[in-house]
């Protein structure tokens, strides 16, 4: 495909390059190629094509049962004459996107499912990549460069989706498990900052993922069986037009299996249950365009339970919890072509998440349980989102879109007051819309400097809020090693949608109604990059940035608050009367040392330095709840291969973060008032030790003549660390305690391909 408008490409030259054996192939008139009688192990492949640069792809895996898929995207050459030879691992660089020049990487799917520790998960994949940092085992929340995980956007086939997690709370981005699928992925990008027009309401980061098309020739299945569940998968052709595929995979959870050997999800006794489904059917026609329907479907469920001695990192005190929540993304596109430079794209997407909640509290004097909360939340969403691509010539090119977002709401939380009267801190049943346009341009000089521009409009219906967002990036190849970048962009974003909706029994109803006008918050973004190839294989990039926030929501009654803290959490503070009048301030630096995998070996080192602060309506600089200042990690992973086919793979990860902040508790107060009181004079001042977590990952493929089969034993945190997770009041012992982290956990894994 053509990388800027992904129009098929006819009579590309791929050539497999291994060394011993010439294997050869064209793509046909809809960009398609095959290469058969390929040997199992890693390959690389080369990509040629006159007007285009020469493309070269290594370290393919190959394996016996399943035939492997690829998707390829050339880059016209902007000097005709000659062709320019892409290097593989500088190819590694870049994102997808190219108009995503600085904070920004392309996200390979076997590294999600390889390096150590990931649980097959994209989103603690990032976590290892500089300025991300995680640093808790509960959940798979990413802080980038400071920044509440609640600023983060996904987005799926080039769509926003709602956060696809398990337990996912309402304007929350992080869950305990993901529902994305990595056996249904292909290479994504991850941006971190500065990022291009085409991407709105979001101030933190981007995931830009892309689902797998099937297999167009020859119907195979996978099995799997592991911590992320028992898993049944199935692609192949379809009998509609030419090269139409569908790709499917379903999982349930296998967690009550891993209880019963003995193995502590950090849950006290009680198993989490879910269920999740993904599927992809792409359809491309001749004179029609590309059609594509795909859909993600999750449940989840649990049963907390006090009667248990084991630690429970999700509830306090005699108290008895239930959680759950069902999530569904459809999503339907058609890309036509008018010509080979020009291209639309129209999606409708359709989500909806209910998430359902009840807490119990023990009573003494009545020696029963007491429902005390109960949440039942719906958010659905239609989008509609169109685009226009147009490559003018191989210096310039225009994206542009419009984007539309119905909201339907019904968001409602009650808590006991006294014995017999409820309220309704949360209540709101109605629609609200947003709507957005972007125009971007990319202009490139020469075969050295390119630049990229543009700007993202948001309008929100509910309060006639709107921000005006201008981007720009530049990029200078000073050779063929050595690449300097500059960005800088402006966005905007809503407030966690449970803020705009908070009611207090004691507020008048004005100033309960005051959360409603409240404005996007709103980011100015810099950064600075230098980006160092030592040799094919390794890399060096170094990025320096600040970022300036603006009109986060505080609180005048509670002058600590703001809204920049709020969404690595389940639950979010019920605060009402709410201004504008936030600020903040992320800052720091970030070094990147990479060895692409090479005969077998592969290397990551990610160092991050940054300092993350807020004023609330007090005007005081705080720490942010995020502002842990360093995160450091070290990856490293071998194969070894014998027989010319099976592989025996071990990966490690040793993670080394400053802890999460926290306030103080005030032991005296707790005392004289019977219950945890934090003092709010000192918000966030305090910091937990350093989180430290080495991983050990064993894994080996056999290769059969018709199956494949791998196993791994992944050892997270082998040494059993006890890394802290909170403190808290024990009223009983009048005396504060700490919750540790979930320590040893061996994730098991075993996969079958046929």
């Amino acid at each position: 495909m053509d990388k800027e408008t992904d129009y098929p490409l006819i009579g590309v030259n791929v050539v497999l390059r291994n060394g011993s054996r010439m294997i050869g192939s064209t793509s046909d008139v809809d960009g398609m190629f095959v290469l058969e009688n390929v040997p199992i192990g890693r390959q690389t492949i080369q990509f040629s094509y006159i007007g285009y640069e020469t493309t070269t792809v290594p370290n393919i895996s190959v394996t016996s049962a399943k035939e492997t898929v690829l998707y390829i995207q050339l880059q016209e050459d902007l000097v005709q004459v000659k062709s320019v030879e892409i290097i593989a691992s500088k190819d590694r660089r870049k994102p997808i996107n190219e108009m995503a020049c600085i904070s920004s990487r392309s996200i390979s799917m076997e590294e999600v499912t390889k390096f150590s520790g990931t649980m097959g998960d994209v989103a603690r994949m990032a976590q290892n990549y500089a300025g991300v940092s995680g640093a808790t085992d509960d959940r798979n929340d990413i802080i980038v460069r400071g920044n509440s995980p609640s600023t983060v956007l996904y987005r799926m086939e080039g769509v926003d989706i709602p956060a696809p997690n398990h337990w996912a709370s309402i304007g929350a981005a992080g869950g305990p498990i993901s529902m994305i699928n990595a056996n249904n992925l292909r290479n994504s990008d991850f941006l971190s900052g500065a990022f291009p027009a085409e991407y709105g309401n979001a101030i933190g980061a981007v995931f830009d993922l892309k689902l797998r098309n099937g297999n167009t020739g020859k119907y195979e299945f996978l099995g799997q069986i592991g911590f992320n569940g028992v898993e049944l998968g199935a692609e192949g052709p379809l009998n509609i037009g030419k090269n139409a595929s569908f790709v499917t995979n379903y999982r349930y959870s296998t967690l009550g299996v891993f209880q019963a050997l003995g193995f502590d999800f950090g849950t006290g006794g009680n198993v989490p249950e879910y269920q999740d489904a993904t599927f992809k059917i792409n359809v491309p026609t001749k004179k029609m365009g590309r059609f594509i329907l795909w859909g993600i479907g999750g449940i989840s469920y649990i049963d907390l339970k006090t009667e248990t001695d084991k630690d429970n990192l999700y509830l306090l005190g005699d108290q008895n919890a239930t959680a759950g929540s069902k999530t569904g993304i459809l999503g339907a596109s058609h890309l036509y072509f008018f010509d080979n430079k020009t291209s639309s794209n129209l999606a409708i997407t359709w989500s909806g998440t209910i998430n359902k909640s009840t807490v119990e509290e023990l009573k003494s004097e009545q020696n029963n349980f007491t429902k005390i909360f109960s949440s039942s939340n719906y958010t659905g969403r239609l989008g509609v989102n169109w685009t226009l691509n147009k490559k003018i010539n191989s210096k310039n090119r225009i994206k542009s879109g419009i984007i539309y977002d119905n909201y339907n709401l019904n968001i409602v939380d009650s808590i006991l007051l006294d014995s017999n009267h409820w309220f309704r801190e949360l209540d709101f049943i109605g629609r609200t819309s947003m709507y957005r346009a972007f125009a971007q341009w990319q202009y490139k000089f020469n075969e050295k400097l390119t630049m990229n521009t543009g700007i993202h409009g948001t309008y929100f219906a509910l309060n006639d809020g709107y921000s005006i967002d201008p981007r720009f990036n530049l990029s200078y190849e000073w050779n063929d090693k050595l690449t300097f970048a500059l960005g800088y962009g402006r966005h905007a974003q809503l407030q966690p949608l449970p803020i705009y909706f908070n009611k207090d029994v004691h507020a008048t109803p004005e100033k309960n109604a005051k959360n409603l006008q409240l404005d996007m918050m709103k980011s100015h973004h810099f950064v600075a990059s230098m980006d160092y190839l030592f040799t094919k294989s390794m890399r060096v990039k170094l990025e320096a940035y600040y970022q300036s926030l603006s009109d986060l929501a505080v609180s005048p009654e509670i002058g600590g608050y703001s809204s920049i803290n709020i969404g690595a959490n389940f639950d979010f503070a019920n605060y009402t009367g709410l201004e504008n009048g936030g600020a903040g301030k992320n800052k720091g630096i970030e070094l990147t040392v990479e060895r692409f995998l090479k005969k077998g070996l592969y290397t990551l080192f990610t160092a991050s330095i940054f300092d993350s602060k807020y004023k609330g309506y007090d005007q005081i600089e705080h720490n942010t709840y995020y502002n842990s200042h360093f995160v450091f990690n070290f990856l490293v992973g071998k194969e070894f291969v014998f027989h010319n086919k099976n592989v025996l793979s071990i990966d490690t990860k040793v993670n080394y973060a400053g802890g999460r902040r926290f306030t103080p508790i005030d032991i005296e107060a707790s005392k004289r008032l019977g219950r945890e009181v934090l003092d709010n004079s000192r918000q966030f001042e305090s910091q937990y030790a350093p989180y430290i977590r080495p991983d050990i990952k064993i894994g080996f493929r056999k290769n059969g003549r018709k199956t494949s089969h791998r196993w791994y034993i992944d050892f997270q945190n082998v040494i059993n660390y006890q890394n802290e997770f909170y403190h808290f009041y024990n009223e009983k012992e009048e005396k504060v305690k700490t919750i540790y982290q979930r320590g040893f956990f061996p994730d098991i894994s075993y996969q079958m391909l046929f």
